[in-house]
């Protein structure tokens, strides 16, 4: 896989600025070079002749039984509202339900411009279970969506 396509998808997707771009860059040399942590997944939905067209990152929560964090999910601008977003985070969810994973958590900015983002994950039936105000700056809350993979993963 070319990581810098899959940077530039990041990046261009708006899920990233520019300035972050080092640390998504860092996050997938890593996983691609074989030195990511255990049990980290990286999917990525390509189309013939367009290369990547979504990334999704995840990786299991510290200290927890079952439950995992999708880190990054980007789909390229000409393909979002496509339902290429969802069909990734699908993968995601099945990918952890077959392995008898209970809960994913995605933490995303509770700025305006994230307002189509936190409508994705409502839509793909999670639940918004925490706000952090000033987490990523003054002004920028994070906010925490919730979703139970399995029966014994309590509701919210």
């Amino acid at each position: 896989m070319d990581v810098p396509d899959v940077v530039r998808l990041a990046v261009d997707s708006e899920l990233f600025s520019a300035d972050d771009a080092p640390v998504v860059e860092t996050m997938l040399a890593e996983y691609f070079g074989g030195k990511n942590a255990t049990g980290h997944v990286c999917v990525i939905a390509t189309e013939e002749h367009h290369g990547p067209v979504a990334v999704a990152y995840y990786e299991p929560a510290t200290a927890t039984d079952g439950t995992w964090y999708l880190t990054m999910i980007a789909v390229r601008l000409d393909r979002q509202r496509h339902g290429c977003g969802g069909k990734v985070l699908q993968h995601v969810e099945d990918d952890l339900r077959s392995n008898q994973q209970r809960i994913l958590l995605v933490e995303t900015s509770g700025l305006p411009e994230f307002a189509r983002a936190r409508g994705f994950y409502r839509k793909s039936g999670y639940d918004e279970t925490a706000r952090v105000r000033d987490y990523y700056a003054a002004g920028d809350d994070m906010v925490l969506f919730y979703k139970a993979l399995a029966a014994s993963a309590p509701a919210q």
